[in-house]
């Protein structure tokens, strides 16, 4: 159980992150449906390489690359 410092902390970060992506996403072209990312980010979310938002294998934040159609799984799983 964290305290509830550290869990506003963490909520905190959530919203940042979640922000940071929207922007860039904002900025980027040839975006991937939403049925194809929701697919890709379900591999994701099975993956061992996986570490809260980000891969473990690349550093990338998985819901940023699973936005985009031309990007692919560096561990080739999508």
């Amino acid at each position: 159980m964290t305290c509830k410092g550290c869990e506003r902390h963490n909520q905190m970060m959530e919203l940042d992150i979640d922000s940071a992506i929207d922007e860039q996403l904002s900025m980027e072209l040839n975006h991937a449906s939403e049925e194809l990312r929701d697919q890709r980010l379900a591999v994701c979310n099975g993956c061992p390489a996986l570490s809260e938002h980000t891969c473990r294998h690349c550093g990338c934040f998985v819901r940023f690359r699973a936005s985009l159609q031309e990007k692919r799984c560096p561990l080739g799983k999508w």
